[in-house]
């Protein structure tokens, strides 16, 4: 633990991109990154059927890795045309490997959210592209070339793990500036592990009890505050 919070850090930048898919009876979806060295989140928001579908029940199915790293399938949605046509599962985060598919109907079914992308903070890596970008437009490039001189820039470089302090600092940051955090241990965990490259399941747990601790005494305080104004 002690070896965590000496550790020194270069902070993280997430990108958040829109994420949409499109399932059919013989179209499934797999959400995986194989040599990867950023880390990746997929947020859904909506499942909903497409224009062309039956009026057949569909139900869309998910296999994700639960906390032991094992595949399990979930059954994500159900719909029917005439019934309910699309529904909202806000808030459910997965991390790669994914797979989605339909186990009942011919679709087409629309699955869409967010995409989020936590990287590394690199200055030195920033200024090298922006420096790119102004050399190509002095030249007249095109954006085709362009794009193929960014590729060619060194891998960043890879992200280190946070201390349990920095992330401490950085929660009760987001907390103040009137952000929220998962209050489910597993969202939680998975929060924690994409945001802050941490991995040491100790020091999670240690996070998490602390983080319990905080909103349990924030709520404490406002019960306090309710029944002192009732005697009031």
């Amino acid at each position: 633990m002690e070896d965590l919070m000496d550790m020194d850090m270069s902070p993280l930048r997430p990108q958040n991109y829109l994420f949409n898919c499109e399932l059919k009876v013989d179209k499934d979806y797999h959400f995986k990154f194989d040599n990867d060295e950023n880390e990746h989140q997929l947020s859904l928001s909506t499942v909903s059927l497409g224009a062309g579908a039956k009026g057949d029940l569909h139900i869309v199915k998910a296999e994700p890795m639960n906390y032991e790293g094992s595949p399990i399938k979930v059954t994500l949605a159900t719909l029917k045309m005439s019934v309910q046509s699309m529904v909202s599962i806000g808030g459910f985060e997965i991390t790669p490997p994914l797979v989605l598919w339909l186990n009942c109907g011919s679709g087409p079914v629309h699955i869409s959210g967010q995409h989020l992308v936590a990287v590394e903070e690199n200055a030195e890596s920033e200024d090298e592209e922006e420096e790119d970008v102004k050399l190509l437009s002095i030249s007249g490039k095109s954006k085709g070339q362009e794009s193929f001189k960014k590729q060619k820039k060194s891998p960043i470089t890879p992200e280190r793990p946070s201390s349990v302090e920095y992330i401490k600092a950085k929660m009760q940051a987001s907390t103040e500036k009137g952000g929220s955090l998962p209050k489910v241990e597993a969202k939680f965990i998975n929060y924690v592990k994409n945001c802050f490259q941490m991995t040491d399941q100790e020091a999670i747990q240690y996070l998490w009890q602390w983080w319990k601790s905080l909103e349990e005494n924030s709520l404490n305080n406002l019960l306090k505050i309710f029944r002192l104004i009732s005697f009031l």
